[in-house]
């Protein structure tokens, strides 16, 4: 028996894909698959999965070994080595003080694995490269927009932001790989930037540009792992945090963990709560987000989320009656979108030609819900882009002139290729594919054939027209030909649906990232990273808002940066 990818738990990353020898795992409409013809049982995708959801149909799989409960002792125990877990617990460090980290995955990273926005306000340097100061700027327009905003903890992360880019820069030689430039996240102010310096690994055959390996994500997480096992630090793997310890105060002093052979103990001065994301725990987004696993005879929400992102630090917390948030949160639906991006017909899909229906074949027009999509309002949540040949072959060729955002990518490779790739996308209905749109109303369920051809000749008519922008419309996204009709076969609808990059939201923190209870910070319990509410407000406007102010990723950082500062300050 070949190999096997839990499919629930694939989020489609793509480094199996991109590291397979035998070009063995492919699309299979949303998620990835193996060929068991092709595939020769070497296990290397086993290896690289981040998810851990790939292994071997013969294997016997061998329980682990049982021991006696461990006892370790440590000045700051961090739980979870995502971003967020592993700045915290270098920042610990590098205050002269003894630091664990428990990590339930295999490998370090968490969802900040996937994530390359990372924001940089101002640093050392930032003057010399004719960049404005807008931090009060931005602060001011942050409370205007989100007024109940926690303005303490606000400022203290602006603060935190300058700190943690000097910090990287002097304490952790991030230099060495990367250089400090002016850039722009989108259309947003300019800011300084992290530029990797040369090519990583990871990036060289990334066929999407949205997610996996290969960005400061992923940079950053080895980065970090690297320098806490060099300076003394103890990461424990497959070890899952369970309970908070408290003393006869009140305090928290300590976690009792689980590893894949028993209990372990630790004794600590200070913890910090940094298990990430809530996205696969369905009984908690019942609480955060109700509609998000609603989705009986429909297309489910495609989520990114890593399969360890379970909410285990907000159940300990709520255990010791902590203020959870479940209001202020995130919890994106993004969509309509081509998702996962694969590398053919996302290019397609980006592109402004063609027109969209709903899954019955009725007119949609979505524009993209940064938290709850307008496909939530559709029978099935999902629908069709519709485009000709044309479209495609226009859009490919448009697509393969702009450079890679990551080195050495084997995007352009893909595109080429393209109608090969469709049609592997048309393997689980990901893409249909007709000689005649009637073909290709029948092809994708639609009832009312005529109103779907009535549909297609409007589309057309509209065409003849100017193309008409709003007066905010990005000059970067606008297209770069007239108008083109859909006419000419072979026609195709390309599956469009939602999908989730991963959940936000949970303990309430103070300036301090201190865990708070009625109001008040539980003495040695602190908390970053995606578990926390911290800044986040709720809806699709302060979704929006604050990512382009910040970034999830940011955030995690710049918590992570402050809790470690603080724990270390308590622990002294």
């Amino acid at each position: 028996m070949s190999y096997i990818i839990k499919q629930e738990l694939c989020s489609c990353c793509h480094r199996c894909r991109t590291g397979c020898p035998k070009d063995a795992i492919s699309f299979k409409g949303a998620k990835y698959w193996i060929d068991p013809e092709k595939c020769i049982s070497c296990g290397l995708c086993a290896k690289v999965c981040h998810n851990g959801c790939i292994y071997d149909g013969d294997a016997q799989i061998k329980p682990a070994e049982n021991h006696e409960k461990i006892t370790k002792e440590c000045d700051v125990c961090v739980i979870g080595g995502g971003g967020s877990g592993m700045v915290a617990a270098n920042k610990a460090l590098d205050a002269g003080l003894k630091v664990i980290v428990l990590e339930k995955m295999h490998e370090v990273g968490g969802s900040s694995w996937y994530a390359g926005g990372f924001r940089i306000h101002w640093c050392k340097g930032a003057e010399k490269l004719g960049i404005n100061d807008v931090r009060e700027k931005k602060y001011n327009e942050f409370i205007e927009k989100i007024p109940n905003v926690d303005k303490k903890l606000l400022k203290r992360m602006f603060k935190a932001n300058e700190e943690f880019a000097n910090w990287l820069i002097d304490n952790h030689h991030v230099t060495d790989d990367y250089e400090v430039k002016a850039g722009k996240m989108g259309p947003f102010d300019p800011s300084p930037m992290l530029i990797a310096k040369y090519p990583w690994k990871d990036a060289k055959k990334r066929i999407d540009r949205m997610i996996g390996p290969g960005e400061i994500g992923s940079y950053m997480a080895e980065r970090m792992q690297k320098d806490l096992l060099e300076g003394g630090g103890e990461l424990l793997l497959k070890t899952s945090g369970k309970k908070l310890l408290t003393n006869a105060q009140g305090a928290v002093c300590g976690v009792l963990a689980e590893d894949e052979g028993g209990e372990i103990e630790i004794h600590a001065k200070a913890v910090i709560v940094a298990a990430g994301a809530f996205s696969r725990n369905k009984e908690l987004m019942k609480k955060f987000a109700p509609l998000f696993y609603d989705d009986e005879g429909k297309e489910p929400v495609h989520i990114f989320t890593g399969a360890g992102c379970t909410g285990d630090g907000i159940l300990m917390c709520d255990e010791l009656g902590a203020d959870i948030d479940y209001v202020n949160r995130r919890v994106n639906m993004f969509g309509p979108m081509r998702h996962p991006y694969p590398c053919a017909s996302m290019a397609i899909y980006q592109d402004q030609d063609g027109f969209e229906v709903d899954c019955d074949g009725n007119e949609f027009h979505g524009q993209m819900g940064m938290e709850t999509s307008a496909l939530t309002k559709t029978s099935r949540w999902f629908g069709y882009k519709i485009v000709d040949d044309k479209i495609c072959e226009t859009a490919i060729e448009e697509a393969m002139k702009e450079p890679p955002q990551s080195f050495e990518m084997d995007l352009p490779a893909f595109q080429k290729d393209w109608r090969a790739h469709l049609e592997e996308e048309g393997k689980d209905a990901a893409v249909i594919m007709a000689d005649t749109l009637e073909d290709l109303a029948d092809k994708c369920g639609f009832k009312d054939k005529e109103g779907f051809i009535k549909l297609v000749e409007n589309y057309n008519e509209s065409t003849k027209k100017p193309r008409v922008f709003p007066p905010d419309f990005p000059e970067f996204m606008k297209p770069k030909h007239d108008a083109l009709p859909v006419e000419n076969g072979p026609f195709y609808a390309i599956k469009m649906k939602m999908f989730h990059e991963n959940s936000i939201g949970g303990m309430t923190i103070d300036e301090n990232a201190s865990v708070l209870k009625d109001g008040k910070p539980i003495p040695g319990l602190y908390a970053c990273g995606d578990n926390t509410r911290g800044i986040m407000g709720h809806g699709d406007v302060c979704v929006d808002f604050l990512e382009g102010i910040f970034s999830s990723l940011t955030m995690a950082y710049n918590e992570g940066y402050i809790a470690g500062e603080e724990a270390a300050n308590y622990c002294k």
